[in-house]
């Protein structure tokens, strides 16, 4: 079918309708800010997450927004009074959750058709490459492709799709020339580089590494990269800026890995310009060696346990004496989302070799109060992100606890001793209280 104009385009809603978009660089921008071009919304309801802009569909009162991943904006909105929910799924259920849901629309960014005619979905497979390939065939859905000339064009594997789509399969397609959604620079804190510094010494050469987002796990990639090991593989829901210093130092070959040998694996990147101008194929850098595949590929725990020497690298925000982890949430109150971290931690926890890392700050300052983030029990309320059972290296600025195989009587001792002095004491007597009245009494 032949290309059409955005105002074509919009005239596919319905007042009441259903819209799913990917996540960050996948969302199709221009597409997202001329919703609110139309005033006769009854109910729209959209399902995105880490949105990349404020547009200003999500401010209409009859706009309704389902977010898989809060990121700042989603948090913004939501203390704004926006229609703005959390649906508790991993990276993977989202695709589950688009392709059982079935909305009538999807539309996702797409980038400019090669001399074959082929499309990709570009730093962005994620969620989105199978439900909007079911929407095609679907008489009932509408796939909208967002054609983007500043869109990377970035492969994936020949078994899973190969990240493209031929520009004959599309129905309805618009252009837009579009910057792509970046991640400003931040400079670590130091107790951020204690923590780098710490998680270093887990870390071996030949390794193949996931890396979550954040300040630590930016700050790990540039060690490495200024480091004197190599020879790693990347196998990472999550690419970004600090991939790309450590393969322009040299230090990736994926050739110790056991799956997907000799390629890095990813299935969103989020970062510079510099990191999309190195993924896209159009300027020879790439060579199929860093490729995107769909999340319920890459984030498989079964897929992720194949790799060798499989080192899973995540945040979290506060961890109990028995294990369990909170990352995405502060109390009831949503700050994040879960992502992929449980299915890398899992997938890490049963790889040979394999060691899952969480990276915790001892502290936190909460109404300009200094509070500990190691603590006998979690706040009633408090969201589980890694449950015990899979909780291995904890790593604070003050150490290393290895949880693996310590019985849950013993974990609060290994766990105190990387808490922040100035909390020991308190929190060895309050353990010494937990061992008396449920342990030993």
């Amino acid at each position: 079918m032949p290309k059409k104009s955005l105002d074509e385009i919009l005239k596919l809603f319905r007042p009441t309708d259903t819209l799913a978009v990917p996540l960050a660089t996948g969302q199709p921008m221009a597409l997202m800010n001329a919703l609110s071009n139309r005033t006769n919304w009854k109910r729209l309801e959209i399902f995105t997450g880490l949105l990349g802009f404020p547009y200003p569909i999500l401010t209409h009162p009859n706009v309704h927004m389902t977010s898989g991943y809060y990121g700042p904006i989603e948090r913004y909105l939501n203390e704004q009074g926006s229609n703005m929910e959390y649906l508790p799924a991993n990276f993977s259920g989202f695709e589950y959750y688009a392709l059982k849901t079935k909305p009538r629309i999807i539309a996702a960014t797409l980038s400019a058709p090669d001399k074959e005619g082929f499309l990709t979905f570009s730093a962005h497979c994620g969620a989105i490459d199978r439900p909007f390939r079911a929407a095609l065939k679907n008489p009932e859905q509408i796939a909208i492709a967002e054609i983007n000339p500043q869109a990377p064009v970035v492969y994936g594997h020949p078994d899973y799709g190969d990240n493209k789509i031929h520009q004959s399969e599309l129905t309805h397609y618009f252009e837009a020339d579009q910057t792509q959604m970046e991640l400003p620079a931040i400079e670590s804190t130091e107790t951020e580089k204690k923590i780098a510094d710490n998680v270093m010494s887990l870390i071996e050469g030949g390794a193949t590494l996931q890396f979550g987002i954040g300040g630590i796990p930016n700050e790990i990639a540039s060690k490495l990269a200024a480091g004197p090991l190599s020879d790693f593989g990347i196998h990472s829901e999550m690419i970004s800026d600090g991939f790309l210093k450590m393969f322009e130092a040299g230090k990736i070959s994926n050739r110790n890995k056991g799956i997907f040998e000799s390629q890095s694996v990813f299935t969103f990147a989020l970062g510079s310009r510099a990191l999309y101008d190195f993924l896209d194929e159009r300027n020879g850098k790439n060579k199929r060696q860093a490729v995107c595949l769909p999340v319920t590929i890459v984030n498989d725990p079964s897929i992720i346990a194949k790799n060798k020497n499989m080192v899973s690298i995540n945040s979290g925000l506060m961890v109990d004496f028995a294990g369990q982890v909170c990352s995405e949430a502060i109390g009831l109150k949503q700050y994040s989302g879960v992502g992929g971290q449980l299915q890398f931690v899992e997938g890490a926890y049963n790889a040979p070799s394999g060691k899952s890392i969480m990276c915790i700050k001892s502290t936190a300052t909460v109404n300009g109060k200094l509070i500990s983030n190691i603590v006998p029990t979690l706040p009633p309320g408090s969201i589980i992100s890694t449950p015990r059972h899979f909780t291995q290296y904890v790593v604070t600025e003050y150490g290393v606890a290895d949880l693996y195989g310590v019985s849950d009587e013993k974990r609060g001792e290994k766990l105190i001793a990387v808490a922040h002095p100035d909390f020991r004491d308190e929190l060895m007597e309050q353990y010494r209280q937990i061992k008396i009245k449920y342990y030993k009494s």
